[in-house]
């Protein structure tokens, strides 16, 4: 495209120019299956019922799509489409290939799969349960963006050593108990770097290091809609 992104997004919105709007399909054509690929976790073409949800998602955000959200035009886009079709999943009562969805999104401290989660429930309680834990992922996903971390690079946030981590989770448990240190994590999306070191007496560099980390384990103990994820979690390996 030879115009900026938002200049052709307005102009679809406000003026619905079909022209536009195709222009935009056309050049998004790429990205549109490999979202889908991405989330069924296999190769889709064009031939795939899969890919019609993905178009209709994205035609969806082309209309919906606001700057004022705090996201970019794909990362709303790729959210989109994979929120229709796990919408689409559940429709069909199919299993949101959900052992490969918590792998392929959150590290081996913040998981267990799908499976040994439901191991003793029927089968459709399986299913129920997999595709809850998928969409508290999700949410969990769009919720960590807003403070400028993503499922997909948490690993690289990761302490290496097995005593940093477990530094981290006892701090995360003792931060989620001050409400005032959380009120003002949500507000600010920011830690409250001097009262941290006052009160855990670390160095600045180690919290700033791992503020990402640190962050993503905040949000888990101390947000109720993260309450699955808190009770499925394992982390066994570090202790409590």
């Amino acid at each position: 495209m030879d115009r900026p992104l938002e200049q052709i997004l307005k102009k679809v919105q406000e003026e619905g120019s079909a022209a536009e709007r195709n222009m935009l399909i056309e050049h998004y054509r790429p990205f549109i299956l490999r979202t889908v690929s991405h989330v069924c976790k296999r190769q889709i073409g064009w031939n795939h019922d899969e890919s019609s949800v993905g178009l209709i998602a994205f035609n969806e955000a082309i209309d919906r799509y606001n700057e004022t959200l705090g996201k970019s035009f794909d990362n709303f886009a790729f959210m989109l489409i994979r929120n229709r079709l796990v919408d689409e999943f559940r429709k069909q009562g199919t299993i949101f290939r959900s052992e490969s969805v918590i792998y392929d999104n959150i590290q081996d401290e913040f998981a267990q799969t799908a499976l040994e989660i439901a191991s003793s429930m029927e089968a459709y309680e399986r299913e129920q349960a997999a595709f809850e834990l998928a969409q508290e992922l999700m949410l969990y996903d769009e919720t960590l963006q807003e403070y400028g971390v993503s499922l997909e690079e948490l690993e690289d946030y990761s302490p290496k050593h097995r005593d940093s981590r477990k530094q981290f989770i006892q701090m995360a448990k003792l931060f989620s108990g001050r409400a005032d240190w959380v009120e003002i994590l949500h507000t600010t999306k920011r830690l409250p770097m001097k009262e941290m070191l006052d009160f855990f007496k670390v160095s600045r560099k180690t919290l700033e290091r791992n503020r990402k980390y640190l962050i993503a384990l905040v949000l888990i103990y101390s947000s109720e809609e993260f309450e699955r994820i808190r009770s499925t979690v394992s982390f066994a390996d570090v202790g409590e």
